[in-house]
């Protein structure tokens, strides 16, 4: 959830018609470059944005991004994602359950975060990672913006992937990937993974020994790949240059 100042001016923004994915605002989509990237040109479109966000997180580089100047540092923290960032009204509604899953029926980190809170009271502890991260899985969702880790209120063992399952299988999410206790490197926190719309999965390439146990336990679907391969993804726009 943002904090407070944050999330009033989202209010009023929103309320407002400014920076939100209808009627965006000309300035709703600045990104300010700090370290380990340069931004030649600012993104003109939601797309061309989401798209600038997502290879500055993969560079690991500092930047601030949209109306509200969200540091990428704080997004995990915050629930917020390269799409989200930009549109006031989705800013306005994290972590309040009521976050829309949208019109192309598309799920985010952001509001799949807000539903196991809602529905499990749930801490959540990891969301969004930078391409480069050095720790957890090569291969991890959680580097698409398609993964949420999370531990209910009354701790890991109070839900049980029937009712993770059945919360997401109400909600229209598909899932790709749910791992909790008893699955390695899962003991203390539950783990889903989520497809967006028409996303493929390839359910032949092996899996990488060192990354074994990366397993699909989703009910009904046999084991994916720990690789991500998303067809919809938008390519690495050719805009930013790293440092001398």
């Amino acid at each position: 959830m943002l904090p407070v100042g944050l999330m009033a001016k989202a209010i009023q923004l929103c309320a407002a018609g400014v920076g939100g994915a209808v009627s965006p605002s000309p300035t709703a989509y600045a990104i300010a470059v700090h370290t380990g990237a340069t931004l030649h040109h600012e993104p003109v479109n939601a797309a061309d944005a989401e798209a600038t966000v997502r290879d500055l997180m993969a560079r690991g580089a500092e930047f601030n991004a949209g109306l509200l100047e969200i540091a990428g540092r704080d997004f995990a923290t915050y629930g917020v994602t390269p799409a989200s960032v930009f549109d006031a009204c989705a800013l306005a509604h994290i972590g309040d359950g009521q976050m829309p899953i949208g019109p192309t029926g598309a799920p985010s980190v952001s509001n799949v975060a807000a539903l196991v809170r809602r529905a499990f009271g749930a801490r959540v502890t990891d969301t969004i990672r930078p391409m480069n991260a050095s720790y957890g899985a090569r291969y991890s969702w959680h580097k698409y913006g398609q993964a949420v880790d999370f531990v209910p209120a009354g701790g890991v063992n109070s839900v049980t992937r029937d009712q993770i399952r059945a919360l997401m299988g109400q909600s229209g999410i598909r899932l790709i990937e749910l791992l909790g206790p008893g699955d390695r490197g899962h003991s203390n926190h539950w783990h889903v993974a989520f497809a967006r719309p028409g996303q493929v999965i390839d359910r032949t390439r092996p899996i990488e020994e060192d990354e074994d146990w990366i397993v699909n336990v989703a009910q009904a679907d046999v084991p994916s790949s720990p690789t991500p391969l998303d067809p919809e993804a938008p390519l690495r726009p050719p805009r930013l240059s790293s440092p001398l």
